[in-house]
């Protein structure tokens, strides 16, 4: 369990929190690049405790600006979007991508270059990659280099994404994606669908662990006895400091990542990819994802308003085990079930828990590092990323993991 002060450390993320400064530092991502139509409505992002606006100009660039126009705090949502610029429909100041007021119709003409000069709305530097729009908002000039996202190289039609904002903070949803044994358990009722490997979980639930720390994050293996010659082992691949990628047990890839919204609420990303074929409808069927495409940018909305998340108990009586009729709306019920941010001072840990331990162990290690000496952990290396994207594998008992892992690798 932790203590107190170090569960604070870790969770809280809004206003001079240590934690919120160090994760602004990582390219953060905060809202589907579909969203954003050229000319069309600003949309409203909230992270960190903080209101921005996000819109895609004339000319197809992004803007990522505070919410609030320097003027007298008008949202900016509610702004024109039109000649590469938000105009603001209170009175009429307009403000391009870079934050530069370029129009104060409310003012005399002749004041115009003196106010661009002392005026403007704060930017954020912005990337698209997988879909999704992606900002810098620490505080250097410069944004440290783009992570080499393995899905940032498919082509578009490869490559989908979904977001759901959950009521809880951002480290309950990491941590979700990297505890293996769960999945013998709360997915118990979707595993059979699997295609590929996935199945196999269901047959041990209580895997043992294996680690190595790398230069991205930290690489976990959960090893189930399958029979008595052969071992299946789920690699998933944590990079720091809130995305896993997980095995999906069949040939799509998948990454998690969970991101806060504020201290209380949090938004998780599902970045979904084929490097060799385009993703179908057939595909968006697929148990994983059936029914979340219809809120690509909300799925959480699904369970939201509805009695202990909408399970059905009739469910249960016919077999299902959660009662949940999707496989990742179980995640997130899970989680919200847990309070806005769980005490982890009161938990009781065991074995199956390790991956958790050590991830919270490398979270505390690298903010503490980032508070004395402004350390971020990865950017001395901007090309380590991992060598897979999850791999789930049946090998003979007396294989290497490892080795095996490296020979499924794809992306190094």
């Amino acid at each position: 369990m932790l203590s107190h002060e170090d569960n604070e450390l870790l969770t809280r993320v809004e206003g001079p929190a240590p934690m919120g400064a160090y994760l602004r530092e990582y390219w953060t991502p905060a809202v589907r690049s579909e969203r954003l139509i050229a000319d069309g409505a600003p949309v409203k992002v909230r992270l960190f405790g903080e209101n921005f606006v996000a819109f895609r100009a004339t000319d197809g660039n992004v803007g990522f600006l505070d919410e609030a126009c320097p003027h007298r705090g008008a949202s900016l949502a509610l702004a024109r979007n039109e000649d590469c610029a938000l105009r603001c429909i209170y009175h009429g100041w307009k403000i391009d991508v870079s934050g530069t007021v370029v129009e104060v119709p409310s003012e005399p003409a002749e004041r115009l270059e003196d106010m661009a000069q002392k005026i403007s709305v704060r930017y954020f530097p912005s990337r698209e990659a997988g879909g999704v729009v992606w900002v810098y908002l620490g505080l250097h000039d410069e944004p440290p280099p783009f992570p080499r996202f393995p899905f940032a190289d498919v082509p578009a039609a490869h490559v989908r994404s979904l977001a759901a904002e959950t009521h809880c903070n951002w480290l309950q949803a990491v941590e979700g994606t990297l505890d293996s044994s769960h999945v013998s358990i709360l997915h118990q009722s979707w595993l059979g669908q699997s295609s590929g490997s996935l199945g196999e979980t269901a047959e041990d639930s209580a895997p043992r662990y294996e680690s190595d720390e790398t230069g991205y994050g930290i690489r976990f293996a959960a090893i189930r006895h399958a029979d008595a010659d052969r071992m299946h082992v789920r690699v998933t691949e944590f990079v720091m400091p809130w995305t896993a990628y997980i095995p999906t047990g069949d040939e799509d890839r998948i990454a998690i990542i969970g991101t806060p919204i504020d201290d209380e609420h949090s938004r998780q990303w599902f970045i979904r990819w084929n490097d060799d074929h385009p993703l179908t409808e057939d595909t968006d069927t697929h148990f994983w994802y059936h029914d979340l495409t219809v809120a690509p940018d909300d799925f959480a909305a699904l369970t939201r308003g509805k009695d202990n998340w909408g399970q059905d108990r009739a469910l249960m009586s016919d077999g299902h085990f959660s009662g949940f009729n999707n496989l990742v709306l179980e995640d997130v019920a899970i989680q919200e079930s847990q309070g806005s941010i769980v005490d982890r001072s009161r938990e009781k840990l065991g074995t199956s828990d390790i991956a958790v331990v050590k991830t919270r162990r490398l979270l505390l290690n690298s903010v503490r590092s980032h508070t004395q000496d402004g350390e971020v952990f990865g950017q001395d290396d901007p090309l380590a990323r991992p060598g897979s994207a999850g791999v789930a594998m049946t090998l003979e008992q007396t294989d290497d993991w490892r080795g095996a892992a490296s020979t499924e690798a794809r992306y190094v």
